[in-house]
């Protein structure tokens, strides 16, 4: 038995991943995304996770910027 047998992942061919692979491979989660080659797996975004970001980088961009500009959604 190998490793790669042993892993719940897929295992990326030599020459990395392709459109194809993406389209065509069994059991991905709904989220995964293709870059550089690459399999990314990624969680959806939740209001309250959107919520929070926007509001701790709003927040963080009126105490910084200088006083003649306005920060804005």
């Amino acid at each position: 038995m190998t490793a790669e047998s042993l892993s719940p992942w897929p295992v990326p061919p030599p020459d990395s991943y392709t459109v194809d692979d993406l389209f065509t491979l069994p059991d991905l989660p709904p989220h995964t995304e293709l870059i550089d080659g690459s399999l990314v797996f990624v969680s959806p975004q939740r209001i309250f996770h959107m919520a929070t970001t926007l509001y701790l980088l709003e927040s963080g961009l009126c105490r910084s910027v200088p006083d003649h500009l306005l920060v804005g959604r």
